[in-house]
């Protein structure tokens, strides 16, 4: 039988650009379609928690997604490939952690084993990506660590509080804000904001 799979992230295209992915495995894995943050209480096989552009409290999200009674395992699903990141994941209960570098094939096949109560760990390099459209903006020519930027600043977050949440140093985000900058054609921080909020980087709850 197929795996019933659901995925979780604040962000409507992030959503969809994995259901994409999933889309040609209708065999292996049934998809549970869910606006952002909710499944309506649908059982699923697998939850994939998708971190981009999550807070730094991703943990605890992570951990009550694990005691949720109609979840029966839960995998992160992350271009973070930093270490403290992964020893987290598996710390608040999940059973899975992905890279978002994997190709479609390969994240099925991932999931089936964290449906079958393995403990996978399958990690690319950071920043690392499978092929173009699967994040938001990345039409725009933009890198998943860009658009994860954007993002973050759209939520009015800080350099040093996107540093916390992504495992990185504040010289690399600061190198990641401005090639976004240069990228999208803005100078400011409100500018990028407008920016990011016209183009599906709003957080949708």
């Amino acid at each position: 039988m197929a795996v019933r799979v659901s995925v979780v992230n604040d962000y409507t295209v992030v959503i969809a650009g994995v259901h994409a992915l999933l889309a040609p495995y209708p065999d292996r894995v049934e998809v549970v379609v869910n606006g952002p943050g909710s499944r309506d209480g649908v059982p699923v096989d697998v939850l994939l928690f998708d971190t981009f552009a999550s807070p730094v409290n991703w943990r605890a999200r992570c951990s009550s997604m694990v005691l949720d009674p109609t979840i029966g395992a839960v995998a992160v699903y992350s271009f973070v490939t930093d270490p403290r990141a992964v020893e987290e994941a598996f710390a608040s209960g999940a059973t899975g952690y992905l890279s978002k570098s994997l190709s479609g094939e390969d994240l099925v096949g991932a999931v089936e084993r964290v449906a079958a109560g393995e403990q996978v760990r399958l990690l690319g390099h950071d920043g690392e990506y499978a092929s173009a459209g699967l994040w938001p903006t990345g039409e725009a020519g933009l890198s998943p660590r860009e658009s994860e930027m954007l993002a973050l600043i759209a939520q009015g977050r800080s350099n040093e509080e996107i540093a916390a949440a992504c495992y990185l140093s504040i010289n690399t985000v600061k190198t990641y804000i401005r090639d976004a900058y240069r990228k999208i054609g803005v100078t400011t921080r409100p500018q990028a904001v407008a920016w990011a909020m016209r183009s599906g980087l709003a957080v949708t709850r």
